[in-house]
């Protein structure tokens, strides 16, 4: 009879750690990675797979934070060594959109620039649904948005200050 309730129990362990196996992140891992750069509300829409997460948060304020935040650079070529260093940068580059940017950081650093275009391709094959999908390609496609990435975990956020909502994107890699 033990061993009957000892393999239950092992079984169910075993389907709770496959099942958080399954996500990149929780929804509360990823609060957690985009809280210290934007002032968070609740979150309107979560999804994580093995090998990404994408998340729609509403904001209380359309700016970043400045303690503690991402390094704010008005320059992509400024930002270079900062992204070399592994640090958080938000681009607040007028008449720039997002895409924009990451075109100017792929010209002079394509390494660079291709881990940011992953953060925002990878999640959309598998983690965006239609939705998602279209609403983050307009943001990216608008200069009214402000972009940080973090090259160490491989998150983007992309920041639409009109509608204060962030549309947040990790990749594994």
């Amino acid at each position: 009879m033990l061993g009957r309730t000892f393999r239950r129990s092992l079984g169910v362990l075993t389907a709770l750690v496959g099942l958080t196996a399954c996500q990149l992140d929780t929804e509360q891992e990823a609060r957690k990675i985009v809280a210290p750069w934007i002032f968070l509300a609740e979150t309107e829409q979560f999804t994580s797979e093995k090998d990404c997460t994408v998340a729609r948060f509403a904001v209380v304020s359309a700016e970043v934070r400045r303690t503690r935040g991402p390094v704010i650079m008005n320059s992509v070529r400024a930002a270079i060594p900062l992204l070399q260093e592994g640090r958080t940068v938000a681009f607040d580059i007028p008449g720039l959109t997002p895409n924009q940017v990451s075109e100017q950081l792929m010209s002079i650093n394509l390494f660079k620039g291709l881990g940011m275009l992953a953060s925002f391709v990878g999640p959309g094959k598998r983690c965006m649904d239609d939705t998602f999908a279209v609403d983050a390609y307009t943001v990216l496609m608008s200069s009214d948005t402000m972009m940080i990435y973090d090259p160490v975990t491989y998150s983007m956020v992309l920041l639409y200050r009109p509608a204060k909502v962030a549309f947040f994107m990790r990749t594994k890699s």
